[in-house]
């Protein structure tokens, strides 16, 4: 981890190794430092307000150009599981994935939605949220619609 100015206003907060500097872009494969779920735009925030409000507070990146939002996790914790449906797709290990500076947090090209530094959302917990049954507390309608 580095210390960089945190896109959170904590200038104590390290940024992973794998975020470039300002003005930088980079390009991981997947399972090299984090696994990513990748879904459509409509479905994004509910799920990640549901994901926000049980702790989850990992990256999410967000591409308006491809209409696809990616959720960040741990390498090598996400299983098979309620992934492929409904448009969310796990990326395979080696997928390549181009992640932006920490500081880029709007705008129509790919930003952050929630910046890295914080840790990762777990894929226990995004699972979770994928499986809700509906009518539980939290879940989205238009999560639930989409089922």
């Amino acid at each position: 981890m580095r210390r960089a100015s945190s896109p959170y206003g904590d200038p104590y907060l390290a940024l992973p190794s794998w975020v470039p500097p300002p003005g930088g872009l980079r390009t991981w494969g997947c399972g090299e430092y984090f696994d990513a779920v990748r879904l459509p735009a409509a479905l994004a925030p509910p799920l990640i307000a549901v994901l926000q409000a049980a702790g989850g507070r990992g990256p999410v990146l967000a591409d308006p150009y491809s209409g696809s939002w990616h959720i960040l996790l741990n390498p090598d914790t996400v299983r098979p599981g309620p992934w492929a449906r409904h448009g969310i797709r796990l990326l395979r290990s080696g997928t390549r994935l181009t992640v932006p500076a920490a500081h880029v947090t709007a705008g129509t090209d790919l930003h952050w939605h929630t910046p890295p530094g914080i840790g990762y959302t777990s894929a226990e917990l995004l699972a979770e949220a994928l499986t809700a049954p509906p009518g539980s507390t939290g879940t989205p309608r238009s999560i639930r619609a989409s089922r």
